[in-house]
């Protein structure tokens, strides 16, 4: 019973202190009080406040990485289509993109989709592709109004074609069930080699061109010596993410040969 009212009555104790005395009085005691009796609560907000401004700093940047990588990556296929004469463009479309909140998962550990919180109403359609400010998430498979269902990478469903950013070595992106992460289907004999960095290849129409995807770990053959593969680490934890970019795209864009419909300069 005691322990139930001392809250209470150490708290109107305090309140009838601080109204005793002169103003200077009352100011002295609440500067003291706030030094002794209430600084770790005084700290504890302090630290929120500055936690939840860090994080909005954080979440700023993200946007601005990412941005900045597909700026990047704009302006690296421009160069490469201009500079070879027998290229293939394939336009992407992508215009601007919209930053969403993972809010949930569906389906099991290693077969699990991401659910955000953006939807149609903010213009977001099934196959748009999403990523990260480090790499590759997945696309949108499902759409509703107000949140969306993500297939990400790490799911078996899904499956993109890479390459080797430095050698142009063509395979396809997939995960088993244990959650390995691997590019199959590489032609034995092919310039592959442990630490090589895989991009999203030109093949892909889901894609921009040479968007990050992981780096090799460990290369291997098939059991029917016809093919190799690689395992990957990759570049984005989809487990640890808490925000993700959906890229949107324009309707209607074709592949386009070189010379062909692409932009001369």
């Amino acid at each position: 019973m005691i322990k139930r009212y001392l809250v209470p009555l150490v708290l109107l104790l305090v309140s009838l202190i601080m109204l005793i005395g002169t103003e200077e009085a009352r100011t002295a005691r609440a500067d003291l009080l706030g030094r002794t009796v209430f600084y770790p609560f005084a700290r504890s907000i302090s630290a929120i406040q500055a936690n939840g401004e860090l994080k909005k700093e954080l979440a700023g940047l993200r946007v601005q990485l990412a941005d900045q990588t597909l700026r990047n990556l704009a302006l690296e296929n421009e160069l490469k289509m201009f500079s070879s004469g027998t290229a293939v463009a394939f336009d992407t479309g992508l215009v601007d993109f919209e930053i969403a909140e993972v809010i949930g998962y569906s389906g099991q550990f290693q077969q699990r989709n991401l659910i955000v919180n953006k939807g149609l109403r903010s213009g977001l359609r099934p196959e748009s592709p999403v990523v990260s400010a480090s790499g590759i998430v997945g696309k949108v498979i499902n759409a509703a109004d107000t949140y969306c269902v993500v297939l990400p990478f790490s799911n078996p469903q899904f499956q993109i074609p890479v390459m080797d950013r430095n050698t142009s070595v063509q395979g396809i992106l997939q995960a088993d069930l244990r959650g390995v992460i691997s590019m199959n289907m590489i032609k034995l004999g092919s310039q592959i080699s442990v630490g090589d960095t895989i991009v999203t290849s030109n093949l892909s129409r889901l894609f921009p061109k040479g968007y990050p995807v992981g780096s090799v770990s460990r290369i291997k053959e098939s059991s029917d010596n016809l093919f190799i593969s690689a395992e990957l680490n990759p570049f984005t934890q989809v487990e640890n993410l808490e925000h993700v970019f959906i890229l949107r795209k324009q309707m209607g864009t074709l592949a386009t040969p070189q010379g062909q419909g692409a932009r001369q300069q």
